[in-house]
């Protein structure tokens, strides 16, 4: 832990709903001033010349004005509207986010860059619920899915809005969670998402200038409500994987991250034959698998936060989700840095 770092990884305004419960309900003591998921930082030991820094509202417009973005989507399940609004929250732009089910959990938050960079601009946040990254021709509504083998999922349409604004976009995506054991599916789908991209760069050369990031899907931890802390090690997560099986489609993730990775790696091959801008592979799978605490029914939530069935995949905001937004805007540098020089980035792992 390091509660020096602590201050800054808390939010101004506590998140609404579930996933800040833990957070509105915890009472500071001298002996423990923060929660406790939120005091540990990443230390970086394979890149090491690469550390993974705090975020800070400043340094996130000032890359965003370099690359000339104008808009952040966020495109993917509830793993993915986590991350968004920690990066909302960090941004101080939390407020009227909705969890209720009863309510389209899509949001726009429009984020004031001024004073602090270089030129006074503006940026959206967006967040738009699809669990497949698929778009079947239908709409769906709160308790009304339209996706899905069993049609259990929400998949609200996102290409078109995607497609129609005219300005440069930051564009996160994720899926795997939500395909079980369906491998021909996912492979379909996953190329059908690329080949949407270039077709929408085809019909407007300007999307080009896009970033497009894929972020890869992390597991949850089985029993999290008996972790207080974090594993140091690899080798302390492996035993969890009990007899062999992953728990959550644990043992799917992987090779659909894999898969994805693959193809995102032959795709930024194809410079002389493809219209859509690279893929960038946003990766925060080890520095989440080594969290197994800070989750929606972790030992820090309480008993007012309980739920039923327990909720060991996501997580509570502020805590480790933050430090995939931390990474995010490390890797938003390197990509201004490598489009400067160009000089593409590869997908390693």
């Amino acid at each position: 832990a390091d509660l020096d770092l602590a201050p800054s990884l808390q939010y101004q305004t506590p998140v609404d709903g579930y996933l800040g419960c833990a957070d509105r309900n915890f009472a500071a003591t001298a002996e423990e001033p923060y929660r406790s998921p939120t005091t540990y930082r990443w230390d970086e030991t394979v890149w090491t010349t690469c550390p993974v820094v705090v975020a800070t509202k400043d340094e996130l417009c000032t890359q965003m004005n370099r690359l000339r973005l104008d808009k952040i989507l966020f495109v993917g399940d509830h793993t993915t509207m986590s991350q968004a609004i920690a990066l909302a929250s960090l941004l101080g732009q939390n407020e009227d986010v909705s969890l209720d089910p009863n309510v389209v959990p899509n949001f726009s938050k429009n984020v004031d860059c001024s004073p602090g960079t270089p030129s006074a601009f503006s940026f959206q946040l967006s967040y738009v619920r699809n669990d497949r990254l698929e778009e079947p021709g239908t709409t769906p509504s709160p308790g009304n899915p339209n996706c899905g083998i069993s049609n259990e999922q929400y998949c609200y349409p996102w290409s078109v809005d995607y497609a129609a604004h005219s300005g440069r976009t930051l564009l996160i995506v994720n899926t795997g969670y939500h395909w079980a054991d369906d491998w021909e599916g996912y492979i379909a789908n996953f190329q059908n998402f690329v080949g949407k991209i270039d077709d929408v760069a085809a019909n407007d050369v300007a999307k080009a200038e896009d970033v497009v990031v894929f972020r890869t899907s992390v597991p949850g931890h089985k029993e999290c409500d008996l972790h207080v802390g974090v594993f140091e090690h690899y080798h302390e997560y492996c035993p969890r994987i009990v007899n062999g099986a992953f728990w959550h489609w644990w043992g799917e993730l992987p090779p659909y991250n894999d898969y994805a990775i693959r193809i995102i790696n032959e795709w930024n091959l194809l410079n002389t034959v493809k219209s859509g801008p690279n893929i960038e592979l946003l990766d925060p799978w080890m520095m989440t698998i080594l969290r197994p605490d800070g989750h929606l029914s972790g030992a820090d939530a309480g008993e007012n936060c309980r739920m039923d069935p327990k909720e060991c995949m996501l997580y509570s905001l502020p805590g480790p989700v933050d430090w995939w937004n931390h990474l995010l805007v490390g890797q938003l540098k390197d990509v201004a840095s490598h489009r400067e020089n160009r000089s593409p980035m590869v997908a390693w792992r």
